[in-house]
């Protein structure tokens, strides 16, 4: 089920390197992963150009999952060992540590077999609009609109067929013609979740959110912005603009708990790991979730 466990993070970033120690602590015989196990790590790195200061990139690991004890509380299935030495699992087999498992995986298909990854994003995709149903008004009609839904999809056929109906849903006139588009286009142009609320009658003017759902680490940069109305809006001009939500199983924070990367965030609702495990207790949704079967695998994995 995974591949390249040696291969250390190509980034600085503290939220990817305790991702990596996770990981290993997932998949290791004993369940853990120690600052021995990172610099056996760090010298096979030196093989591939990697190279890295494992007593440094330790203190960072160290620290980060300290600070997740605290803001995951129970929710989080890890802790450092006393001596500060070993990232240990401390899996309950509950439904919060299942989903947290399963959006760690989702945040680590670098390291996953490619031939995972549809079934791996697809359950997140299901998981964020669990949660973006939730966040929407009571009354509001909520779509799932990805390119995969399949017999379950909204909207069929060619983008052009898609984005005419969605027009007509949004009670507005859809400014493209068929030329506009790639005639073997059948994606989602960019848009995995809408949602509107009808205002109990059929005039212009609606409360409406778009939503993109990504795993990639890198490609969140430009993914934030694919369902904003910068994008869409001149194809699909409504009465007053839509929301813009994007949905990321990273938990992309700083150390300081503010977001990372947060110059290169734009006008987006940002809807991270933590903020899904959180939203997910608040509503009472885990039940909801998809059942994330590659966890139970992931668990009885054995790679030293």
């Amino acid at each position: 089920m995974f591949k390249n466990l040696d291969t250390p993070p190509d980034s600085s970033d503290g939220l990817l390197w305790v991702d990596f120690a996770e990981l290993r602590a997932l998949v290791h015989p004993d369940k853990c992963f120690s600052k021995g196990d990172l610099s056996g790590v760090a010298q096979r790195a030196k093989d591939i150009g990697r190279e890295f200061d494992a007593n440094e990139k330790w203190r960072l690991i160290a620290d980060m999952a300290g600070i997740r004890t605290v803001v995951y509380g129970d929710a989080y299935p890890f802790k450092v060992a006393a001596d500060g030495d070993t990232l240990e699992m401390n899996f309950n087999e509950s439904d919060t540590h299942t989903t947290y498992v399963g959006l760690l995986i989702a945040s680590s298909l670098r390291n996953v077999e490619k031939n995972e990854w549809d079934r791996i994003t697809r359950d997140f995709e299901e998981t964020s609009f669990v949660i973006f149903e939730k966040l929407m008004p009571r009354g509001s009609e909520v779509r799932a609109t990805w390119a995969r839904a399949g017999s379950g999809a909204t909207y069929s056929g060619k983008l052009f067929d898609k984005l005419t109906s969605l027009a007509a849903d949004l009670r507005c006139t859809a400014n493209f013609s068929a030329a506009d588009f790639d005639s073997h286009d059948t994606g989602d142009g960019g848009i995995d979740l809408v949602a509107w609320h009808p205002m109990s009658d059929s005039r212009q003017g609606m409360p409406i959110s778009f939503a993109q759902c990504g795993c990639s680490k890198d490609d969140w940069d430009f993914k934030q912005i694919e369902a904003h109305t910068a994008k869409h809006y001149h194809r699909l001009p409504t009465m007053h603009p839509w929301a813009n939500y994007y949905f990321m199983p990273l938990d992309f924070r700083r150390p300081d708990g503010d977001w990372a990367k947060k110059s290169d965030l734009g006008q987006v609702i940002l809807v991270d790991r933590l903020r899904l495990i959180r939203l997910a207790a608040q509503y009472s949704a885990l039940g909801d979730f998809p059942t994330m079967e590659y966890v139970a695998e992931a668990l009885v994995q054995s790679v030293a």
